[in-house]
């Protein structure tokens, strides 16, 4: 068995999607919407069930904003590939199953290989092409660069941002999004300046795809 996965869409449209982590997380993850609304820009939130389950009137947010939603496992533990038991607690939320997943820390497939949501061909597992890192920043100019200035970005590219994180510490829960939130606005106004539409990943287009096999 292999798994498949996607980390841009179509090279030759002027496409380009932005994906926030390990939310949701409020009021942070708020504050990114209402930056998204005022840009009138749609977005894919990668949540984990465990902040779901915590939160439940967060994700119904999202939904109700119009974004896509996606599924991020439900502990966020680097050897457990726990994506079912997120999608439990995702569709209770929403009523209606995730066709996205990102596993957690990228390319960490092996923990995907016992998940029959993750194998399943109805699922989509996105990866990133467009990886700024901005969970470590605390320079929103710096996460900006790296951005902008990555040799990745092209039509097609999927930009993996951080919205949230996995830790139960509330005050790194709140303040590690921080920087991010601050560049979002001139990232945003970037790409357009660049001539890039920002979609939902439901609005990409994937022809191009990465076999994963636990033997490699």
């Amino acid at each position: 068995m292999s798994l498949r996965y996607a980390s841009h869409g179509r090279r030759d449209r002027r496409k380009v999607a932005l994906t926030f982590d390990d939310g949701p997380n409020p009021p942070r993850t708020d504050q990114v919407m209402e930056i998204l609304a005022s840009r009138g820009v749609r977005a894919t939130f990668f949540v984990i069930g465990k902040w779901v389950e915590k939160w439940p009137r967060a994700l119904e947010r999202i939904m109700h904003a119009g974004h896509v939603i996606g599924n991020h496992s439900y502990a966020h533990f680097r050897n457990i590939g726990d994506f079912d038991r997120a999608e439990a607690t995702i569709t209770a939320v929403t009523g209606k199953p995730s066709r996205f997943l990102r596993i957690h820390y990228l390319n960490n497939f092996a923990v995907a290989m016992s998940s029959p949501l993750a194998t399943s061909p109805e699922v989509r597992i996105i990866d990133a092409d467009v990886n700024p890192a901005d969970y470590s920043q605390t320079d929103p100019q710096e996460i900006l660069r790296r951005v902008l200035e990555s040799p990745n970005l092209g039509g097609g590219s999927i930009i993996d941002l951080h919205d949230g994180s996995e830790s139960e510490d509330d005050a790194a829960r709140l303040s590690r999004p921080s920087a991010m939130i601050g560049m979002l606005p001139d990232l945003i106004d970037g790409l357009q300046k660049r001539g890039y539409q920002i979609v939902g990943l439901d609005e990409m287009e994937f022809t191009e795809y990465v076999e994963w096999h636990p033997c490699t």
